[in-house]
C-alpha cells in the first residue's frame, strides 16, 4: 500500500484565499479527516478518488451515508455507486429550489405528456399492423365519371361481374355495399345496426377469421340463397355475453328471420368508414358524422345475370387483392383498358365511365395521415420549446454555481466529472417530468379518443401501451441531455482561478456571456413558437372560411331522426310509386309533428340536407342527345313542407303542394346548380325531365343545398314529391322546425311521434341539424383546436423566456443601471433600453420563425381551405402578436429596472 499523500497544497491555498473562513474551515476539518479515515482502508489511489468526488459535492452538508464505498477492485459497482451519490445530489440540489424545479417539471411534463399522447394516436392509426392479411396487396377499384369530373364512385353490379371476369393482375376481386338494419331483439326496443353486404370472397380476400362458426359460402351467395348472416364480435358480447350457442340461433332482421353463421373479430370493419367516406355517394352510415362500428355482415346475393339497366346503378365497392409478382400500376393499366371497351359496348350507360386503381392503405389512411403528421411535428416543437425554456432557467440557476463549479475543479474534478453531474441533474428533471406525462398523457389520451372525428380510422382503439411508454421513456432521456447540454458544456468551460476572482471583482463579462447564450436561446424560443402560431393561424383562417359558408339551408332550430321502414310491413310490389303503405306511415308521422306544441313547420326527406342521397341518370326532354355526355344528378324526395322547415330559397316557381301526390302531374324542382349546367340562359320552369320511365314537368328553382360537403361545390339537384318518388328500400328521415323552444327539449317528442305511428320501428339519428352540421366539419375543428392549444403553449413559453432573461439581465447589471442612473439617465430611457432588448430578441426570432414557417406551412396545403401557405395577412398578424407579447414580457423587468436605486446599488457591489 502506497504511503498516503496529504491533499494538494495548491488545492489547499486556493481555498484560503478564496472561501470565507468559516466555510474554508469547515471543508477542510471533514476533508481531513475523511481522508485520513478513507486511507485506512484503500489506499492513497482509492482515498484521491473519493477525496476528488467528495470536494466536488462539498455545497451540500456531507453525510456518513455518502462516505462508504464498494471493493475498490469493482468497478462497475464502483460507477454505479457515484452515479447514485450524483442522483441523490440533484434531488437534493432540486429541493432546495421547489419553485424552479416545480416550474421545469411542469413545462417538461406537459411537453412530454402530449408528445406520448399524440405519438400513441399515430402509433395506433398509422403504425399498427393492419388486421387485414397483406394490406400492401389489397386495392380498390373505383370507377370515374368524365362529365361531372367525380372519381372514386362506386361501380354497377354488371360492371364488377365484367371486371372480375376479365382481370388478370388481380388475384381476386370481391364487392361490398353499405346498409343500415333494423334488429328486433328477444325483448326491448327495435334498434339500428350498421351493416355490410358482401360477396363470399370478401372476408378471405381480407383476411379476416371468424372467432365462432364460419364464413359465407358460393352456395349462400346467390340470388333467392339462405337468409345467414355473421354478426361483429362486440354484438356477440352486448346481446349474448359470447355465448357460443348463437351459432344456429335465429335473429329477426328487418322484420325478417336470419340464421346466425359465424362471429367475425371486432378489428373486421376495418376502413369501411374511411372507404364508404372516400366515395363520391352511396355512403351509407359513414356520414353520420359519429363513430359508427359495423355489427351485420350479410352475403351479397348478387343475380348472376343482371338486366342492362341495372348498368346505370352504381351501390357496389370493389375490394381487389393483386396476383403475386404484380403491382398497383400495373393493375391500374388493365383496368382502365377493361373501362374503356366497357365504355365502347355499352355507350348507353357506360359513356364517360372509367376506373382506376388505388391501394387500400392509401384510401383508409390518406386522409387522415396530413392531419396526423401535422399534430406530431406540433407538439415536437411545444417539446422543443419546453426543452429551450428550461435550459434558460438552468443556464440562469449555473450563473448563481460558477463558485461551486469553479472549487470543483480546482480540488481536481474534471471536465466529464463536472458535465455528468449537470447531466444526471437535467435527467432527474427530464425523468421526473415524464413520469408525470404519463398520467396526463393517459388523460390527453382518453380526450383524443372522445373528441376525435369518426373518419380516423382506429382512433377508438388507441391507447398506451408498453412500446409507447418505451419511447416516452427514451424521449425522457434525450429531452434530459437536449435541454442540459448547455449548461454543462458552460459548466466546464469554467477556469477556476479565473472564475473565482471574476465572482470576487464582480466582473460583468461572463454575465455578458451568458446573456448572450440565453438571449440565443430565447429567440431560437419565439422562432419556434411562429412557426406553431403561424400554422395555427392559417387553420384557423381556413375554418373561418369554412363556417362562413352558406349551406344553403337553415340548421338552427331543426332537430331530424331518421327510420327505415321494412319491407315486410311497407311493401313495394303495389307498383312504383303507388306504395300504400308508406304513403300513410308519411301522412300520419307529418301531422302529428305538425301538432306537438313549439313546432313551425315539419317535413320528410328521403335524407336530410346533409346527406349526399344518391344519383341517377336522366334526360332533358327534347334535347336526349345529350344525355351521354352530361353528369347524373343527385335525387331529393320532400314532403311539401320540407322548404319551409328548412329555410330553403326558392328562387322562381313555386314549391310543392299537397295536390302534388301519386294521383296528379309528375311534377319537379331543381337548384340553381342544375340551372347553371342544363339551362343556361333559360328559364328551367315549364321543361321536362325524364327519369325512371316518367316525364316530370319543372315548377320551380330552390337555392344550392351544400349536401356533399360544406367545403365541396354544389352538385346539380333535382327534387321530387316523396308521394311521387317513394323510397324502395323505405329510409326517410323528419325534419322539425321548431319555434322559440331549444332542439334538445324537442327530441324526445320527435322520437315519440314516429313510434306512436309504428311501435316496433328503430328510430335513430336523433339529433339537432346544427349538431350535424357542426359534426360535417369535425376533422378540421379537431386539428384547429389542437395546433391553436399547442401554439398558445408555446406562445407562453416564449413569453416566459422573454421575462426570465430580462429580468435575470437586470438583477445582474442593478450596479451598472445603478451608474447610469447617477450620471443623470432617466426613469424613461431605462425603461426603453430594456424594452428595447426584449423587442430586439423577439424581432429577430419572428424573422428566423417566418422563414421556417415559410417552409413548414407548405404542408399544410391539404388541410386549408380559401387560404394559402403562405398568406400574408395571418403572417403580418402573428408578427404582430409575438411583437406584443414581447413588449407585455419586458414590462415587468423594464419597470424594476427603473426602481434601482443607484446609491443602494453601488453600496451592494461595493
Amino acid at each position: 500500500m502506497t504511503t498516503l499523500k496529504p491533499p494538494p497544497a495548491s488545492a489547499r491555498r486556493l481555498l484560503c484565499a478564496l472561501l470565507p473562513a468559516g466555510l474554508r474551515d469547515d471543508i477542510a476539518a471533514n476533508l481531513d479527516d475523511l481522508h485520513a479515515a478513507r486511507a485506512r482502508a484503500i489506499g492513497q489511489w482509492r482515498a484521491d478518488a473519493w477525496y476528488c468526488r467528495q470536494a466536488v459535492t462539498f455545497p451540500v452538508r456531507f453525510r456518513l451515508a455518502d462516505v462508504a464505498l464498494p471493493h475498490p477492485f469493482s468497478t462497475r459497482t464502483t460507477l454505479m455507486r457515484s452515479f447514485f451519490q450524483d442522483l441523490r445530489y440533484a434531488f437534493r440540489l432540486h429541493r432546495a429550489r421547489p419553485g424552479f424545479a416545480a416550474v421545469a417539471i411542469l413545462s417538461l411534463a406537459i411537453g412530454i405528456g402530449l408528445n406520448t399522447a399524440i405519438f400513441s394516436v399515430v402509433d395506433g392509426v398509422l403504425l399498427r399492423p393492419s388486421p387485414w392479411r397483406d394490406l400492401d396487396r389489397l386495392v380498390m377499384v373505383w370507377e370515374t365519371d368524365r362529365n361531372t369530373g367525380t372519381t372514386r364512385e362506386p361501380a354497377s353490379l354488371p360492371d364488377f361481374i365484367d371486371v372480375r371476369r376479365d382481370a388478370r393482375t388481380l388475384e381476386a376481386l370481391g364487392a361490398v355495399t353499405a346498409t343500415e338494419v333494423n334488429l328486433t331483439p328477444d325483448a326491448g326496443d327495435p334498434v339500428r345496426l350498421a351493416a355490410i353486404a358482401a360477396s363470399h370472397d370478401v372476408l378471405p380476400l381480407l383476411g379476416i377469421e371468424p372467432i365462432a362458426g364460419r364464413v359465407f359460402t358460393a352456395e349462400e351467395d346467390r340470388a333467392g340463397g339462405p337468409r345467414v348472416l355473421l354478426i361483429s364480435e362486440g354484438l356477440w358480447t352486448r346481446l349474448y355475453d359470447r355465448d357460443a350457442g348463437v351459432i344456429g340461433r335465429e335473429m329477426r332482421v328487418n322484420d325478417r328471420p336470419f340464421t346466425v353463421i359465424g362471429v367475425v373479430p371486432e378489428q373486421a370493419d376495418f376502413g369501411v368508414l374511411q372507404i364508404l367516406g372516400a366515395a363520391a355517394y352511396s355512403r351509407s352510415f359513414a356520414d353520420r358524422g359519429t363513430r359508427v362500428r359495423v355489427d351485420v355482415w350479410a352475403p351479397m346475393q348478387p343475380n348472376p345475370n343482371p338486366s342492362p339497366s341495372s348498368r346505370g346503378n352504381h351501390p357496389l365497392f370493389m375490394l381487389g387483392k393483386l396476383a403475386a409478382g404484380r403491382t398497383a400500376a400495373e393493375a391500374h393499366q388493365e383496368v382502365t383498358s377493361l373501362a374503356a371497351d366497357l365504355e365502347r359496348r355499352y355507350r348507353d350507360t357506360n359513356a364517360a365511365r372509367g376506373a382506376f386503381v388505388e391501394p387500400l392503405g392509401d384510401v383508409i389512411f390518406g386522409p387522415s395521415r396530413p392531419a396526423l403528421i401535422t399534430l406530431i411535428v406540433a407538439v415536437g416543437l411545444v417539446l422543443m420549446v419546453a426543452c429551450v425554456n428550461v435550459a434558460n432557467l438552468l443556464l440562469a440557476r449555473g450563473a448563481g454555481r460558477q463558485r461551486e463549479v469553479a472549487v470543483r475543479a480546482a480540488l481536481g474534478a474534471g471536465s466529464w466529472r463536472i458535465l455528468r453531474q449537470f447531466l444526471v441533474e437535467s435527467m432527474a428533471l427530464s425523468v421526473t417530468a415524464g413520469a408525470l406525462g404519463v398520467a396526463f398523457a393517459y388523460g390527453a389520451v382518453s380526450w383524443l379518443v372522445a373528441m376525435g372525428p369518426a373518419n380516423v380510422p382506429r382512433l377508438g382503439d388507441v391507447s398506451i401501451d408498453l412500446r409507447v411508454l418505451i419511447v416516452m421513456l427514451i424521449v425522457s432521456m434525450v429531452v434530459g441531455v437536449l435541454f442540459g447540454i448547455v449548461p454543462a458544456l458552460q459548466a466546464i468551460g469554467i477556469r477556476p482561478r479565473s472564475a473565482l476572482a471574476a465572482e470576487s471583482t464582480r466582473s460583468s463579462t461572463g454575465s455578458r456571456e451568458r446573456r448572450r447564450i440565453r438571449s440565443i436561446l430565447v429567440v431560437a424560443e419565439v422562432a419556434l413558437a411562429v412557426v406553431l402560431v403561424a400554422a395555427a393561424g392559417l387553420l384557423i383562417r381556413s375554418f373561418w372560411h369554412i363556417r362562413a359558408i352558406d349551406p344553403g339551408f337553415q340548421s338552427a332550430g331543426v332537430v331530424k331522426a331518421e327510420f327505415q321502414l321494412p319491407a315486410s310491413r311497407y311493401p313495394t310490389n303495389a307498383g312504383f310509386p303507388n306504395f300504400p303503405e308508406m304513403h300513410a306511415f308519411t301522412r300520419a308521422v307529418v301531422d302529428r309533428a305538425a301538432s306537438l306544441p313549439g313546432v313551425a313547420s315539419a317535413a320528410i326527406a328521403g335524407s336530410h340536407p346533409l346527406d349526399p342521397g344518391f344519383t341517377s341518370s336522366f334526360v332533358i326532354v327534347g334535347r336526349e342527345a345529350e344525355a351521354a355526355t352530361q353528369p347524373e344528378i343527385s335525387v331529393r324526395r320532400v314532403t311539401p313542407r320540407y322548404f319551409d322547415t328548412v329555410g330553403l330559397r326558392v328562387k322562381s316557381g313555386r314549391v310543392f303542394l299537397d295536390s302534388d301526390t301519386t294521383t296528379g302531374a309528375p311534377v319537379a324542382i331543381v337548384n340553381e346548380a342544375a340551372v347553371a349546367k342544363l339551362f343556361p340562359n333559360l328559364d328551367p320552369i315549364g321543361h321536362e325531365i325524364g327519369q325512371w320511365g316518367a316525364r316530370r314537368r319543372i315548377v320551380g328553382v330552390v337555392s344550392n343545398e351544400l349536401f356533399q360537403g360544406i367545403a365541396a361545390p354544389a352538385p346539380i339537384a333535382v327534387y321530387y314529391p316523396l308521394s311521387q318518388a317513394p323510397s324502395f328500400n323505405g329510409a326517410g328521415v323528419l325534419l322539425v322546425k321548431t319555434a322559440g323552444m331549444e332542439a334538445a327539449a324537442m327530441m324526445p317528442a320527435v322520437t315519440r311521434v314516429i313510434r306512436d305511428v309504428d311501435p316496433a320501428l328503430a328510430v335513430f339519428g336523433v339529433e339537432a341539424l346544427d349538431e350535424t352540421l357542426a359534426q360535417s366539419i369535425g376533422e378540421r375543428r379537431f386539428t384547429t383546436s389542437l395546433l391553436s392549444l399547442f401554439a398558445a403553449m408555446a406562445l407562453v413559453l416564449a413569453a416566459i423566456g422573454i421575462h426570465g432573461v430580462l429580468s435575470l439581465g437586470v438583477s445582474e447589471r442593478v450596479r451598472e443601471i445603478g451608474i447610469r442612473m447617477a450620471l443623470g439617465a432617466r426613469a424613461g430611457d431605462v425603461r426603453a433600453h430594456v424594452l428595447g432588448e426584449g423587442l430586439a430578441l423577439a424581432a429577430s426570432g419572428v424573422a428566423i420563425g417566418f422563414g421556417g414557417a415559410l417552409v413548414l406551412t407548405q404542408y399544410l396545403t391539404s388541410l386549408l381551405y380559401s387560404v394559402a401557405p403562405s398568406d400574408p395577412a395571418t403572417f403580418a398578424a402573428v408578427g404582430a402578436m409575438l411583437l406584443g407579447v414581447a413588449v407585455c414580457a419586458s414590462y415587468l423587468p423594464a419597470r424594476r429596472a427603473t426602481q434601482v436605486d443607484p446609491n443602494d446599488a453601488l453600496r451592494a457591489e461595493a
